[in-house]
């Protein structure tokens, strides 16, 4: 899931009496598997293109447990990333809510077959709360210093989505900042999706302040991306 960010919620069960919590306990299922796939015109992660510009396919799986605990695992195909063309996230962590709150704590292992010294980890955490149409969320990522680099890093974010009226619309606005990896990098994004059934369709403006040299700048600069994503 390095391409999204995920935030399970239990959607306020804390704050119910204990006979409807008993009876929402009893009608969830124990465990649950949820799919989803998706066609995109450009992998972005935090603002970078992680495909050069051009289109990936990605599909993933996600277990949740009634306790809250969840694992899952993602795929996307990448660009020349240490030797390796292909990125597969595996991930697990426990989310809840609390006080109208929904969070959640993850852990996130990126692996690149075939590359070299590209695999790494790290743990991110997620808070989120809806207020009418807008649901705001803040991200916090931390990834330590590891085989593959020689300093720590640090990512935080903030987002909110805008539920338009009766409409199956939704705009969705992002702010990010990292430092580490990228010195002092600024990423952002605002886009619009449009939600079919099981079938997401958005289109998203990213943007990020990074003008490094070659590939990595040409890779940051301001771009669209459409994607089509089913979840089933």
């Amino acid at each position: 899931m390095r391409g999204r960010i995920i935030t399970f919620g239990l959607t306020g069960a804390l704050a119910l009496p204990w006979v409807a919590h008993a009876q929402d306990v009893a009608e969830t299922p124990a465990v649950t598997i949820a799919y989803n796939a998706a066609l995109v015109s450009d992998y972005r992660f935090r603002g970078i293109s992680y495909t050069s510009r051009h289109a990936a396919v990605q599909v993933g799986a996600d277990l949740s447990f009634r306790s809250g605990l969840f694992l899952g695992t993602w795929t996307t195909n990448v660009s020349d990333y240490g030797g390796s063309n292909q990125e597969v996230d595996l991930y697990g962590g426990y989310a809840g809510a609390v006080a109208g709150f929904d969070y959640s704590g993850t852990f996130y292992a990126y692996v690149y077959p075939g590359g070299t010294d590209s695999d790494y980890f790290e743990l991110q955490g997620t808070v989120a709360r809806s207020m009418g149409p807008v649901t705001t969320t803040l991200t916090f990522a931390y990834t330590p210093d590891q085989w593959n680099t020689d300093r720590d890093n640090f990512y935080a974010a903030i987002g909110a989505d805008v539920a338009l009226g009766e409409l199956p619309l939704t705009a969705s606005f992002s702010l990010g900042r990292e430092n580490g990896s990228y010195d002092h990098k600024w990423d952002w994004s605002a886009g619009l999706n449009y939600k079919l059934d099981a079938l997401d369709l958005s289109l998203v403006y990213v943007d990020s302040n990074y003008k490094g040299a070659l590939e990595a700048g040409r890779n940051a600069r301001a771009g669209l991306v459409l994607s089509a994503r089913a979840s089933f």
